[in-house]
């Protein structure tokens, strides 16, 4: 009886410790994708592309810091009290992602505040999403959608849910450090 609680045990800290694997201390991630209108969005502002590169500093259990560095590039038609034209936005966004589940296959909820860099002018902001991670080994192929809210001195981007303009959506790679 005793050999059989061993071995049964054995098992369960060993399946546990495989899926414990695809968790990293630090991660570093690279994404890009579009960066879509929704709602009334579509009559302002043309589908344009995000890019970001990531830092994850995973605490114990399902919580981790997560630092982004971001570049979007819109094509505006006649919003923000400006002519048609591109708008770009650099931002440095820290928050927290809270992983849903443990193992190979994660959903999660990332939520975060910082600075975005409108027109050389740096604003406050909040950015908050979902995704989806698929690790094998060091490395997480991700995809996720967020939304920013940019405060300037006219008030917030995004005054109610009807008006959200445009969701980032990102795919790409993050690397299990150590």
């Amino acid at each position: 009886m005793r050999r059989l609680l061993l071995v049964g045990a054995t098992i369960i800290c060993a399946s546990r410790g495989s899926a414990q694997t695809t968790n990293y201390i630090l991660s570093v991630g690279v994404g890009g994708g579009a960066s879509i209108p929704t709602g009334n969005g579509g009559n302002t502002v043309k589908t344009g592309f995000n890019g970001q590169a990531y830092a994850l500093v995973q605490l114990p259990g399902f919580l981790a810091l997560r630092f982004n560095f971001g570049y979007q590039k819109f094509e505006y038609q006649n919003v923000l009290n400006t002519p048609s034209g591109a708008q770009e936005i650099l931002s440095g966004v820290g928050g927290l992602q809270i992983n849903l589940l443990h193992g190979p296959v994660r959903p999660y909820l990332t939520a975060g505040v910082g600075a975005f860099d409108l027109s050389s002018k740096i604003n406050f902001g909040i950015d908050a999403g979902a995704g989806l991670a698929v690790t094998l080994g060091r490395v997480s192929a991700f995809a996720e959608g967020r939304v920013q809210n940019v405060y300037t001195k006219n008030g917030g981007f995004i005054q109610g849910a009807k008006q959200i303009d445009v969701v980032p959506v990102t795919f790409g790679l993050a690397f299990g450090l150590f």
